[in-house]
């Protein structure tokens, strides 16, 4: 049994690489982190919302559909990530917020050792390009889906003078 996921999620998906622990930030019903377990992009996930009924869905979800038992999948109500490990090599993920949430998420995301961050705001795209820049974020790759009569942009980001393959 596996999640449907929408376009826009799939792209999520497709843009993640292997990484010991995702982090999903804003998760909802965590249908993006549950398909990276189960298709062995990561062997840990912290998914994490600031509300307790769509973390109650997640944990539902993750409960029914992931196929390894194995993984280690964490819940947690929040705001951010503040009270994720900073020395886990992670692959983050905040999609589905605006550009002002997202930049406040990750204005110390260099404290951290992330591999990648997934983003895609609901506003102000240009923004959050040059916000990157500011903090020394380098873009990999843009992806642009059309859905529900919607254009979603998702960022795929390293740290600045980072080698990429």
């Amino acid at each position: 049994m596996s999640l449907k996921l929408s376009k826009r999620l799939a792209k999520i998906v497709d843009m993640c690489e292997n990484v010991d622990t995702i982090v999903d930030v804003g998760t909802d019903h965590g249908k993006v982190p549950i398909t990276l377990v189960n298709l062995g992009i990561a062997k840990n996930v912290i998914a994490i919302d600031n509300k307790n009924g769509p973390l109650d869905i997640c944990k539902r979800n993750a409960e029914i559909y992931i196929q390894n038992k194995d993984v280690s999948f964490r819940t947690l109500l929040s705001n951010g990530i503040n009270d994720v490990p900073k020395n886990t090599e992670t692959g983050i993920i905040i999609t589905g917020i605006g550009f002002d949430n997202i930049k406040e998420i990750i204005k110390n995301i260099n404290e951290y050792n992330f591999k990648y961050l997934i983003l895609s705001p609901h506003t102000k795209i240009t923004e959050l390009i040059k916000f990157l820049s500011s903090i020394n974020i380098q873009i990999k790759s843009q992806e642009t889906v059309f859905e529900d009569d919607k254009y979603y942009y998702i960022i795929k980001a390293t740290k600045g003078d980072q080698i990429v393959n």
